[in-house]
C-alpha cells in the first residue's frame, strides 16, 4: 500500500528517500543518514531493518550481503518489500513473494518500489521522472514521488508522504537535513512540492535581504529594487519579515515614501504590527 524512491546525489553529497502512502505516517519506514545510505522497508515493513542496515554499511558489507541478513534473521521476509542505497555502493529492491500488486526497479543511484499499486505504470512513471530530472535530490525525489501519484500510486488512495534527504555540507561536523513530512492531506505529495516551492522563495527573499543589508550606494538601491520585485507578489505571513526589512532600508537611505508605503503592506499582513512602527517617525503616516 505504498510507493517509494531511495536515492543518491554523489556529486552533491545527498542521499535520501521519498515515499507515499494509504496509510497514516508512511515516512517512519524510511531513513538516510549523509555519506551512508537510504532504506525503506514497507509492505508489512520490518523497521527492525533500519538499525540493521546502517550497522552494516558502517561495518563495510554490500547491500547484497545486508539483504542475506535480513532474510536470515526475518520469518516473514516474504511478505516485506525493500528497497536500498549505499552512498558508496549500488542500489537494491527486494519485494517477497506474498506482496500483492507489487512492482519495482532498480537505477543508476536509485531504486523504486510499490505495493498495492494501481500498475506497473507507477513504479514506471517514478523511475523515469527520477532519470529525466535534475536539481537538488529533494527536487528530484518529489518530481519522481509526484510522477508515480499522477500515475494512479496507491489503489487504496493517499493519505501521507514525506521526503527526507541528509547532505553533507563540507563541514564533517555539521550536516543539512531536508525533511518534510505530510499527514492526512487529500493530496500529500502535491502538498509536499508546494512547500518545497516555498521554502526556495523564502530562500531567495533570505538572500536578497542579506544583499541589502551588507551593500551601500548604488548597489544597495539595486538590491531594494530586486527584493522589491520579488515580494511584489508576495503579500503574505510568510514574508512579513521581509517587508519590514525593506521598508527599513528604504529609511536608511533616505526613502520616506518607499518606507511608508511598504510598512503598509506589513500592517496590511499583520494589523498587530502597527505597534511596532512607535519605534518610527511615520505611525501616523502608514496608518492613515
Amino acid at each position: 500500500m505504498t510507493f517509494s524512491i531511495v536515492a543518491v546525489d554523489r556529486e552533491r553529497k545527498e542521499v535520501g528517500f521519498a515515499i507515499s502512502s494509504c496509510f497514516w505516517n508512511a515516512g517512519q519506514v524510511g531513513f538516510a543518514k549523509m555519506e551512508t545510505g537510504a532504506i525503506v522497508s514497507q509492505a508489512q515493513g520490518n523497521m527492525e531493518f533500519i538499525p540493521v542496515f546502517f550497522e552494516k554499511l558502517e561495518d563495510g558489507m554490500s547491500v547484497e550481503e545486508i539483504l542475506e541478513i535480513f532474510k536470515n534473521m526475518d520469518d516473514k521476509i516474504e511478505n516485506r518489500q525493500v528497497g536500498m542505497i549505499a552512498f558508496r555502493g549500488n542500489a537494491l529492491a527486494f519485494t517477497g513473494s506474498k506482496v500483492s500488486s507489487s512492482f519495482q526497479k532498480i537505477g543508476t543511484d536509485y531504486a523504486c518500489q510499490g505495493n498495492i499499486l494501481v500498475g506497473k505504470e507507477v513504479i514506471d512513471n517514478i523511475a523515469k521522472a527520477f532519470e529525466e530530472s535534475e536539481g537538488s535530490l529533494a527536487d528530484r525525489l518529489y518530481t519522481a514521488l509526484q510522477a508515480g501519484d499522477d500515475a494512479g500510486g496507491d489503489m487504496r488512495g493517499k493519505i501521507s508522504a514525506r521526503v527526507y534527504v541528509e547532505r553533507d555540507r563540507k563541514n564533517p561536523l555539521t550536516h543539512v537535513t531536508t525533511d518534510f513530512n505530510v499527514e492526512e492531506h487529500p493530496e500529500p505529495v502535491r502538498e509536499i512540492g508546494r512547500l518545497l516551492a516555498l521554502r526556495k522563495s523564502i530562500i531567495t527573499a533570505w538572500e536578497l535581504t542579506e544583499v541589502v543589508s551588507k551593500t551601500n550606494g548604488k548597489e544597495k538601491d539595486d538590491a531594494m529594487i530586486a527584493l522589491a520585485q520579488f515580494l511584489e507578489d508576495k503579500r503574505d505571513r510568510v514574508f512579513l519579515d521581509f517587508f519590514s526589512s525593506l521598508a527599513e532600508a528604504y529609511l536608511e537611505v533616505g526613502d520616506r515614501e518607499k518606507a511608508i508605503a511598504t510598512f503598509k503592506i506589513v500592517v496590511e499582513i499583520s494589523p498587530r504590527m502597527a505597534t511596532t512602527l512607535d519605534d518610527y517617525a511615520i505611525k501616523d503616516e502608514v496608518l492613515s
